[in-house]
């Protein structure tokens, strides 16, 4: 009962920390200058792209669970200062990207984020991934070897069962008439939205300065929180037999992550291939990827030097 108390707690936080999709089949206007679509049978992809001037390599990054593009920015600056094309995607249900309703005919996020991979470059990427965006990641790397150099996982651990825990949160009416609004709820309150943060960033002046409303407008939006829940109950399992022979992988994790804790990442790190970097980024909460963005960028770095 505890552990399914602390996953409901979990969901709960990462559910009000992000910005949800809009409805199916629907482009409204487009968030950011750079902001650009992916179709692909019923879903449609938001992402961005920051080109580096002489490139050493192209970078897909995957947001956490109820995030979006807007987590990587600060990250992202920097790799691309430093030669890195970064590919800023937002998944499906989440962002401005589409999302499932019980009529859309359910598609795996790996199979999305490797056709709009292959769409836009014939070669391997490397592929990074946040908090859930790590479990794709993963997932992706397992499903499309031949498309994945290197894995660039931050505040993530390997995906164990958990909608098989949570089943009863994702049918999909439960979802959309209880889970949802609920969650929509949280994610209009700036009280509440500032509170999480400041319990996933564990940093109180960069929480004070944070744009809310960034977070706070797609909440707006009717039926964002059960889109959100249908993409919970996706998740597949990572086959850590598979990770064990990947190339070197970069795991980043905050010591004072309060969302992935050091036992749930215990099975990831036992998998790590042969050269992989294990990095704890001291005082780091759950999204050390946005205030601590140049240690973070600095360990990529030096990653990607040695893998590229």
């Amino acid at each position: 009962m505890k552990k399914i108390i602390s996953i409901l707690l979990c969901a709960v936080l990462l559910f009000a920390l992000g910005i949800p999709a809009f409805a199916e089949g629907v482009r409204y206007e487009t968030p950011y200058e750079n902001s650009e679509f992916f179709d692909y049978g019923e879903y449609t992809l938001h992402y961005r792209v920051l080109p580096a001037r002489e490139e050493k390599g192209k970078i897909m990054m995957l947001h956490g669970f109820a995030e979006s593009t807007y987590c990587w920015q600060n990250l992202a600056a920097i790799l691309t200062e430093n030669g890195y094309t970064c590919v800023l995607v937002d998944l499906p249900d989440f962002g401005y990207s589409s999302r499932e309703t019980k009529d859309t005919d359910r598609l795996p996020r790996e199979e999305i984020v490797h056709a709009l991979m292959t769409a836009l470059s014939e070669e391997p990427w490397y592929l990074a991934g946040h908090s859930m965006g790590g479990y794709v990641a993963l997932s992706v790397a397992q499903t499309y070897p031949e498309s994945v150099k290197n894995l660039l996982l931050y505040g993530t651990s390997g995906n164990d069962g958990v909608p098989e825990r949570t089943s009863f949160l994702t049918s999909s009416d439960f979802a959309a008439s209880v889970m949802g609004p609920l969650m929509e709820l949280f994610g209009r309150s700036r009280l509440i939205v500032r509170l999480l943060l400041s319990v996933a960033i564990q940093d109180r002046e960069y929480t004070k300065g944070y744009d809310l409303e960034a977070i706070i407008a797609p909440f707006r939006i009717k039926g964002t929180g059960a889109g959100a829940i249908y993409n919970f109950s996706m998740l597949s399992n990572t086959d850590y037999d598979k990770v064990s022979r990947m190339s070197p992988i970069l795991f980043m994790n905050g010591d004072r992550d309060k969302v992935i804790t050091a036992a749930a990442r215990a099975n990831l790190r036992a998998a790590l291939p042969e050269n992989s970097v294990d990095y704890i980024v001291e005082g780091g909460g759950h999204m050390f990827i946005e205030n601590r963005a140049e240690e973070t960028a600095r360990v990529t770095l030096d990653f990607l030097s040695r893998n590229g």
